[in-house]
């Protein structure tokens, strides 16, 4: 769908933005780019060797069925030497068991080459080539994300990808994977990863979720015996509580007990987790998970943040990830207007069909195009940045017909035509804009006859 579209992440002075909130109708692929973005990380997709034939019905799931994807990744010159370091030990590792003229000891090199080169970006680029019965890839390298060893690379960054359709998620990797000669996977941890790429279901995860209260309180005071367990438990409630600052709960997390957290309602008892309201438990369980995986210099991508969440909130919840420390990169994919309104213009990139093109999907950053978004009503958001009606299309007829009807005043009087604009005025009551404004027009039409 995206057909030739660059994308640039950085700001007018080719910093790269932190938050990055991106805007469109359905079907315009936003959710299809987060997705896009988990699988060039994952291990999943990182086991194929570059001369795997792939069909694209068959494969596509676990694979990339796209034409060319090059990726330009701001790291650091200690990201990449811890990234070149792991690189160098596991060639001899692996060269050791496949050989030294195997195709991942091949891409491994190749990988160093490239963290070898100066300058403030890798370029990272995914190729497929044409076969009669199917596709071939030509290059990738992105490998080294299903090479080398996931604890050691979620060490250095991770990727968080958050969905917005409540469903169990499922370890995507494959079994035999290079990796598992260097590593342990028999976890017991329902929140599994595909490499360093976390798929997250906050719902389905919410035992792995309430069990890093107690467990992380627990293992504080195994490591220092000398602690007292009150201290211990409150630094823990103040951790996820700070993550939290600056939205406006009506509850707030205030202890803990054998197997899960206590919170304390704004309208007077403690309750348990099971009796928030879907739109509090996404916000406390997210605020636990970023306690849980401390993400340093990682990539979090958020599908739909606004979720359960009144507009209140949604103006808020970008404070969420603000309060997460680490220089991480927040990607969020979003239909909420009171999001868009929080954030300046810079920071909203919006994707939309050309029906000059063939409706393939372009991609423009707001700021570019001299639109305002930042403090914003959310009305003027959703008619000049989404595109959208302000009213729905039924009552938006019958405005014009009435309006049409004010250029005709000898045919007000009609008994259909009174009914007709008197069941509007009920419906759109006397505060709207609209309907003062026809209750004007007719006061004057009144006046001009009397």
């Amino acid at each position: 769908m995206f057909n030739d579209v660059t994308m640039d992440f950085t700001d007018s002075n080719g910093k790269t933005l932190d938050t990055i909130v991106i805007a469109g109708i359905n079907g315009s692929g936003k959710t299809s780019l987060l997705q896009l973005l988990q699988k060039l990380f994952s291990e999943g997709l990182n086991i194929k060797n570059t001369q795997s034939i792939l069909h694209k019905y068959e494969d596509e799931k676990s694979s990339l069925i796209c034409d060319e994807v090059e990726l330009e990744l701001d790291i650091s010159n200690d990201e990449k030497s811890l990234l070149k370091s792991l690189a160098h030990k596991h060639i001899s590792k692996i060269t050791k068991i496949l050989g030294n003229k195997h195709e991942i000891v091949r891409d491994l090199r190749r990988i160093e080459g490239l963290l070898n080169k100066k300058g403030q970006y890798v370029k990272l680029l995914y190729k497929l080539g044409k076969r009669e019965k199917g596709y071939i890839i030509h290059q990738n390298d992105f490998a080294f994300f299903g090479i080398l060893p996931e604890e050691e690379l979620t060490s250095i960054f991770k990727v968080l990808s958050f969905s917005a359709v409540h469903s169990d998620v499922k370890k995507t990797t494959s079994s035999n994977t290079i990796s598992d000669f260097f590593e342990d996977k028999s976890s017991n941890d329902s929140l599994n990863s595909d490499g360093i790429v976390f798929p997250i279901d906050i719902f389905s995860h919410r035992k792995a979720i309430e069990k890093h209260i107690t467990e992380s309180v627990t293992a504080k005071l195994m490591d220092n015996r000398n602690l007292l367990a009150k201290d211990v438990i409150e630094e823990a409630i103040r951790n996820i509580n700070n993550l939290l600052k600056g939205i406006s709960l009506t509850t707030e997390f205030v202890d803990i007990n054998s197997d899960q957290p206590i919170f304390q309602s704004a309208y007077g008892p403690k309750i348990l987790s099971e009796e928030l309201s879907d739109g509090e438990k996404q916000l406390y369980y997210k605020a636990i998970l970023f306690d849980k995986l401390r993400p340093q210099n990682s990539i979090i991508m958020v599908d739909e943040p606004e979720t359960s969440l009144h507009p209140t909130w949604q103006q808020e919840v970008l404070k969420l990830y603000d309060n997460i420390s680490g220089n991480n990169q927040v990607i969020l994919v979003t239909h909420s207007p009171h999001i868009i309104a929080s954030i300046h213009p810079e920071n909203l990139f919006i994707l939309h069909h050309n029906d000059d093109a063939e409706k393939m999907v372009e991609c423009f950053n707001a700021k570019d195009k001299g639109l305002h978004t930042r403090g914003n009503e959310p009305n003027d958001i959703l008619n000049e940045i989404m595109g959208a009606s302000m009213r729905d299309a039924n009552t938006q007829k019958r405005i014009e017909k009435i309006i049409n009807l004010l250029e005709s005043p000898d045919k007000i009087d009609e008994p259909k035509n009174q009914d007709y604009i008197e069941s509007l005025l009920d419906d759109l009551g006397n505060l709207d804009p609209i309907a003062m404004h026809i209750e004007h027009e007719l006061a004057i039409i009144e006046a001009e006859r009397n």
